[in-house]
């Protein structure tokens, strides 16, 4: 039995290479970043987040061509499958979400946007028959502090100010 080669059959191997090369690329350009290295210390200059942002972009697109090869060779047809109006929904409230969060961001500071960004998207992403919104309003709040611990004190990188950095004197 022979497999036609389709575009819905290969689009995951083709966005993961797609996705890699872009990695690849953005991770050689983050390593050009200028810094100041009197002022910080190496371990956290400016090119660590988007260094680590474009790693984690090469290793999500290696997972992607894995996964690509492997449907490419399983018998089951992926083509049948369609999205759900439930799918679509959640990819429109998710790039909704996003774009909210890029906007309040600035506006409202890391912690308040960060908070309300991910206790939407969790939100979003999750079944309507396990939702739980004091659970992932702890989760947003957990996370969210967690990060801004490990980037402001940690890694001493300023993160945008709002009503709540200003509180605790960030």
């Amino acid at each position: 039995m022979s497999k036609k080669l389709t575009f819905k059959r290969c689009r995951d191997l083709i966005l993961g290479v797609v996705l890699l090369a872009l990695g690849i690329f953005y991770t050689i350009y983050a390593q050009q970043i200028k810094t100041r290295p009197k002022l910080t210390p190496s371990y956290s200059s400016a090119r660590i987040f988007p260094t680590l942002l474009g790693i984690l972009l090469i290793i999500l697109s290696v997972c992607l061509i894995i996964q690509g090869i492997r449907a490419f060779k399983s018998n089951e047809e992926e083509e049948t499958k369609k999205l759900s109006r439930v799918d679509l929904l959640s990819i429109a409230l998710t790039f909704a979400a996003m774009i909210v969060y890029i906007i309040l961001l600035p506006r409202i500071g890391f912690i308040l946007s960060t908070v309300i960004y991910l206790f939407a998207q969790i939100t979003i992403l999750a079944p309507s028959e396990k939702r739980n919104l004091l659970q992932f309003a702890i989760i947003a709040v957990v996370f969210t502090a967690i990060t801004f611990v490990a980037f402001r004190i940690g890694l001493s990188q300023m993160l945008p100010r709002g009503p709540i950095e200003a509180l605790l004197g960030f």
